[in-house]
């Protein structure tokens, strides 16, 4: 059946892709004109090519300001992306800026944050020309407070001063003192993942954790919440769980919560009928979502993906679920032959995992590297393993700092990465013989089992092709 030419289903898939964004705007612009409406949580995306990015060789930036405005000879790139793709070879600070007009927030008190998925290595953020804060820190989500610097319905400038290190000190910092990509591979560093602006209620649900039991089909939940108020907030918090491809609720649980300003962890247990198991033939997946209800009015929910499974080293055999397993296993170093880090189209690599699928591969070890979130994502769907290592496996010199470093990337990892079912292995170094790096993440296990209890942990590959400095400094 058509329509002047055009394919009733397809404007159907159309209706089904653009009524979602509508129904949001629309909330968005009427909830806070009309009374006892529910508002929600809204997530802009920064990312797009109308960023500008500048070098800054001589490191003058921040004494002269450039956080104020863009620089006359500042390059329009896109984000994500790598410095390296405009400036070939360049390592060091650069400065990033871009424009944009941001809506009002619905949210009575609510706030507004900027959310980074992933930089490398070292971020400071201004906002309309005032500083929101900084991270540093590889391949580590963080979420800076933007409320007091945003002005609403206005063009609004974010600048973003960043170090990719050099092998010479820039701010104390030294290329190989700090976890980073392997310099045989890639000398590589910019925004290298999503940037966005979350317009969230006073109280926002930062992360959660499910971890499900495949004996018993219950699943432990926790929920880390935050209360930017000054004083304690009544909300209302369900727990729910459902299939991933469905929205049939199988089990929830809410009650109300008196929140302290801060951080706070909520928890609670659900209960799957019938769960099936995640398995390489048939990797099911279930939803959980955490979603508060702050003054009756204003929604915050974070969801996340997990499954049923259970693997682990038993009387000498590798066993999902119980079953003997051989494991049939490649490596890859979560980048393309071309354009490195950031393909041009992540389809790139999403292939290579499917053609390892294809080729009866049942794992896959992500070396060195965390691997790219939607990497991740289709390893769940399609039922392939994941052993998956840090930026400090490798080449990483000791330094005072080093403790402090190693356990800050390993636990980044882990709370990034625990709720995949298909990741089943942490694994700690990669070609590193005794040393002091070596002597503290054999020492590690303490620190994983507090974030994660139930994966298996490998301490080092085998192999001790790592010597002198990338050993002890």
């Amino acid at each position: 059946m058509k329509t002047r030419g055009i394919p009733v289903y397809s404007i159907l898939c159309i209706l089904t892709w653009i009524l979602p964004f509508l129904s949001v705007q629309l909330w968005g612009q009427t909830d806070s004109r009309l009374p006892g409406k529910i508002i929600s949580s809204q997530i802009l995306c920064l990312d797009g090519d109308d960023w500008r990015l500048a070098t800054d060789p001589g490191n003058v930036g921040r004494a002269e300001q450039w956080w104020q405005q863009p620089r006359e000879d500042a390059k329009k790139v896109k984000v994500p992306g790598v410095i390296q793709d405009t400036f070939p070879d360049y390592r060091g600070v650069v400065w990033y800026w871009k424009d944009l007009t941001v809506p009002r927030n619905p949210h009575p008190d609510g706030r507004y944050l900027i959310r980074v998925w992933e930089i490398d290595y070292l971020a400071e953020i201004w906002v309309n020309g005032k500083s929101i804060g900084s991270h540093a820190g590889a391949q580590e989500p963080f979420t800076l407070d933007a409320t007091e610097a945003i002005q609403p319905g206005q063009v609004n400038q974010i600048a973003v001063r960043l170090l990719h290190p050099t092998d010479g000190p820039i701010d104390g910092i030294v290329f190989g003192q700090v976890p980073h990509g392997c310099a045989t591979f890639s000398k590589v560093g910019g925004i290298m993942d999503s940037v966005e602006l979350l317009m969230t209620p006073a109280v926002h649900v930062e992360d959660l954790y499910a971890r499900p039991d495949w004996k018993t089909g219950k699943i432990q939940i926790q929920a880390q919440v935050r209360n930017f108020n000054r004083s304690d907030s009544k909300v209302q918090i369900q727990f729910a769980v459902s299939p991933a491809n469905s929205g049939d609720t199988l089990d929830i649980q809410g009650r109300s919560e008196a929140l302290p300003a801060g951080q706070s962890i909520l928890k609670a247990e659900l209960t799957v009928p019938n769960f099936r198991l995640w398995q390489l033939n048939d990797p099911y997946l279930y939803r959980v979502t955490a979603q508060l209800t702050v003054n009756d009015t204003s929604v915050d929910a974070l969801s996340t993906r997990c499954g049923f499974r259970d693997f682990r080293f038993e009387d000498g055999f590798f066993r999902l679920n119980g079953k003997r397993i051989f494991l049939k296993n490649s490596h890859h170093g979560a980048s393309a032959p071309v354009w490195g880090l950031i393909p041009y189209d992540p389809d790139l690599l999403r292939r290579d995992l499917l053609n390892m699928k294809t080729m009866n591969f049942n794992t896959v070890r992500f070396i060195a590297r965390m691997p790219q979130r939607y990497l991740l994502d289709l390893a769940d769907e399609i039922g392939l393993m994941v052993y998956e290592e840090s930026y400090a496996a490798w080449q990483f010199w000791d330094s005072p700092k080093m403790p402090q470093l190693f356990d800050q990337t390993l636990s980044a990892m882990i709370r990034r990465d625990r709720n995949h079912p298909s990741v089943v292995i942490w694994g700690l170094l990669n070609e590193t013989g005794d040393g002091n790096i070596f002597r503290h993440a054999a020492l590690s296990l303490p620190l994983i089992r507090s974030l994660d209890d139930n994966r298996l942990v490998i301490l080092g590959s085998g192999r001790f092709d790592c010597l002198g400095n990338f050993l002890n400094g």
